[in-house]
């Protein structure tokens, strides 16, 4: 059993639990807070509750690899029976492409720069509950999709609420330290894709990155995706190094957009904010000498937006 404590400076409350009282609720405070999620997944669709199931998943996302995201959710504990459901749900988005689109157009607000392969789409399954059966992370990496077990549970005091968020490993977790990269896609896949060039310039940027990371003091390790780069706190992203193209790349920041329009620099450019993801997109202007010295602050603005310490 879980117990959370607030110390504050003269006193220290045990937090009570207050469950979701219905799966409905649930959903609702994700769709309502899908940073939750980890800051790289966009919401596109929650399924209409009737009390039957309609052979489609809690609800549908995108995230910043373009993959359609599988998001189904228990307000108790899951056991062994949610990895069958959630393969099945997988498995009709990957053999039913034209649903998939259809409510991808019918969304009403889509993020920008996503773009899904409607002839071979990739798949994510998010299975999100208070908690999780032991046997649940060991039989999860054994069904062929990646699969994302998030732990979800909220406590209060008084009229305050917290929420705590634990991603469990499907394997047992490796040592990480601030320059680990972590993940399925390395250098080689990014060379093929990119080109030597860009891939240099790319890496040369996360190696930049990295040593300021490791300058401040921040334990943010950082994984190779298919389509960006990734510094994390826990599961959030709070900065990263992104794709901008086949041979472009470009710098982008979980910020508020004022912080991020406000920015003015000799060596980069503000390009777009965007809202779906709340994070601010920087364009180098010398991207074979990547120069990162003047977006210091916005470095330390990201980290204390995300992780709210100073």
């Amino acid at each position: 059993m879980l117990n959370l404590y607030w110390k504050s400076r003269d006193q220290t409350r045990s937090l009570a639990e207050k469950p979701f009282a219905s799966e409905s609720e649930l959903e609702r405070y994700i769709l309502d807070n899908q940073e939750i999620l980890g800051g790289d997944v966009y919401i596109i669709f929650r399924q209409i509750r009737t009390g039957s199931k309609q052979g489609i998943p809690d609800m549908l996302g995108v995230d910043q690899d373009s993959r359609v995201c599988i998001i189904e959710i228990k307000n108790e504990e899951a056991g062994e029976d949610i990895l069958p459901q959630a393969l099945g749900y997988a498995i009709w988005a990957e053999t039913n492409p034209d649903s998939i689109k259809a409510i991808w157009l019918e969304s009403k607000k889509k993020p920008e720069g996503i773009q899904l392969d409607w002839e071979n789409l990739d798949i994510r399954i998010i299975l999100i509950a208070p908690s999780f059966k032991s046997a649940v992370p060991r039989m999860a990496g054994k069904i062929g999709y990646p699969v994302d077990l998030v732990q979800v549970r909220r406590y209060c005091f008084e009229e305050e609420e917290f929420i705590t968020v634990e991603v469990l490993e499907s394997e047992l977790p490796r040592k990480a330290g601030v320059t680990k990269v972590l993940g399925e896609w390395d250098w080689d896949f990014y060379e093929s894709e990119h080109g030597k060039e860009a891939t240099a310039q790319f890496r040369n940027a996360v190696q930049a990155v990295a040593k300021l990371v490791a300058e401040q003091g921040w334990d943010l390790p950082y994984n190779l995706n298919k389509y960006y780069t990734g510094f994390k706190i826990g599961n959030r992203v709070v900065f990263s190094v992104a794709w901008g193209g086949t041979y472009a790349w470009n710098l982008r920041f979980k910020l508020p957009e004022d912080i991020a329009k406000g920015f003015k620099g000799q060596l980069w450019e503000f390009q777009r904010y965007d809202s779906s993801f709340h994070e601010a997109v920087f364009r180098p202007l010398k991207p074979d000498s990547p120069d990162i010295s003047e977006l210091k602050s916005l470095f330390v603005e990201a980290y204390q937006y995300v992780s709210g310490r100073k």
